[in-house]
C-alpha cells in the first residue's frame, strides 16, 4: 500500500468496507487452493503488504511450508499491525518488516521463492514497474520462482466499479499493461482467476472520501466524490468491481 500519514490503514479499511473484495478473495484461494499450492515455497517477499490480511490468508491456504517472510511495508501503523499478524497468524515463521518504501529498499541478497505483490502496484510508476520486474526476473527470485499479482482488471469496461478513479482524474492501471509488463521480462503466466466484487457507494463517508483522496493526482471534496458516484452509479451501487489474482513463474 502507499506510504500516508497516520490515517491511510483506517481510511483502507473504510473503503474495503464499501466491498466484499475480502469476502471473494477468501472464495478464490478456497476454489483453487490445489492449484494455488505452492508446498515448495519456503522464502516469500512481499511489497506493500499493509496490515497483512491477504498476504496471511494467501500463505495458510497456499503455502504452509513458508519457514521465511520478508514483508516491505512504508506506512508505520500498517508495519505495527502486519508484525503483530504476522507474530499471532504465522508465529513459526522468521519474519522481517521493513518500513520503508519499494522504491528505497536496498533489494535482496538472496533471492526467494515466492513474491506477493497484492494490490501495490498501482503505487509504482511505469518505469519503475518494468525496473522491478527486470530485478524480480534477474536477482529477486530462484529459478522456477513465483509472482502473484492481484490488481485491478477490466479497468475501461462501462459500469466498473474502479472506473470512478478515472471520473475523479485519475486512470487506474490497466492489468493488460502489468502481464505485458512482466511477460516481456521472462515471466510465464501459469493461471489467473479474475474476481467478481460488488460495491457499494450508496452512502459515501468522510473516510471514503479521504481514501479517494490519496489516489488521485487532482484535489477532491466529499461533494466532488458524490457528484461522481452519481454520474458512474445514479443508483449508488455497482456489481461489477473486478480484480485479477495472477500467477506467474519465473522462465
Amino acid at each position: 500500500m502507499a506510504a500516508g500519514d497516520d490515517s491511510y490503514l483506517e481510511v483502507y479499511e473504510g473503503f474495503r468496507g464499501s466491498d466484499n473484495f475480502y469476502e471473494v478473495f477468501l472464495a478464490t484461494l478456497r476454489n483453487f487452493r490445489s492449484e494455488l499450492n505452492f508446498a515448495s515455497v519456503k522464502s516469500c517477499l512481499t511489497f506493500g503488504p499493509g496490515e497483512g490480511r491477504l498476504e496471511v490468508w494467501l500463505l495458510e491456504h497456499c503455502a504452509a511450508n513458508v519457514n521465511k517472510l520478508i514483508a516491505v511495508e512504508p506506512d508505520h501503523d500498517s508495519a505495527e499491525q502486519l508484525r503483530a499478524r504476522l507474530s499471532k497468524s504465522l508465529s513459526g515463521v522468521e519474519s522481517r518488516v521493513l518500513e520503508t518504501s519499494l522504491q528505497s529498499w536496498e533489494g535482496l541478497s538472496d533471492p526467494v521463492d515466492l513474491v506477493l505483490m497484492l494490490h501495490v502496484l498501482y503505487y509504482v510508476s511505469p518505469s519503475e514497474r518494468k525496473q522491478l520486474f527486470q530485478k524480480l526476473h534477474k536477482d529477486w527470485l530462484v529459478p522456477e520462482g513465483l509472482v502473484v499479482v492481484v490488481s485491478c482488471s477490466r479497468t475501461k469496461d462501462p459500469g466498473n466499479a474502479n472506473g470512478i478513479y478515472e471520473r475523479l482524474g485519475t486512470p487506474i492501471l490497466a492489468w493488460e499493461n502489468i502481464e505485458a509488463d512482466l511477460l516481456e521480462v521472462g515471466f510465464i503466466k501459469q493461471q489467473a482467476h479474475e474476481m467478481h466484487c460488488t460495491r457499494d457507494f450508496s452512502n459515501p463517508d468522510e473516510a471514503l472520501v479521504r481514501f479517494y483522496q490519496k489516489h488521485v493526482v487532482q484535489p477532491i471534496t466529499l461533494d466532488d466524490l458524490r457528484a461522481a458516484i452519481q454520474e458512474l452509479f445514479p443508483d449508488g451501487k455497482s456489481d461489477q468491481a473486478f480484480y485479477t489474482f495472477a500467477v506467474f513463474q519465473k522462465a
